[in-house]
């Protein structure tokens, strides 16, 4: 009667164990790899092991969930998504950069004067009062 009770508790406590598709952990991993969310995000969102979506990663850049399975194709196509990534990235700082100059140029050449000689002994005139 015991181990009956001991199993039945076993049995009810006991996880289903799920499956993902692979367009499902080619999707997470890839947000993961761009850095639209971390690991631990989708660990949690999604109530999955961080151990697996650890998987996910390795069996992403191995080439396990694209479909033409050459694996200089696999690593090209990986490659080509990281340069991708990196264009965007760099796109964005630029223009963030050519603002900054915009709004700091104005600045600069309301400092910058040319001075002649009659300026200059107008300026010390003043600087003497």
């Amino acid at each position: 009667m015991r181990l009956k009770k001991t199993r039945e508790r076993e049995v009810s406590s006991m996880r289903v164990r799920r499956s993902f598709s692979r367009e499902f952990k080619r999707e997470i991993t890839e947000a993961i790899v761009s850095g639209k969310i971390s690991q631990l995000e989708v660990s949690r969102k999604y109530s999955i092991s961080p151990v697996v979506v650890s998987r996910w990663k390795k069996e992403y850049y191995s080439g396990k969930f694209f479909e033409n399975t050459n694996p200089d194709h696999v690593r090209l196509q990986i490659k080509i998504k990281e340069l991708e990534r990196m264009v965007g990235r760099l796109t964005m700082e630029n223009d963030a950069l050519k603002e900054m100059v915009k709004l700091v140029e104005p600045q600069k050449k309301d400092l910058q004067q040319i001075f002649t000689s009659k300026d200059w002994e107008a300026l010390k005139k003043d600087m003497a009062k």
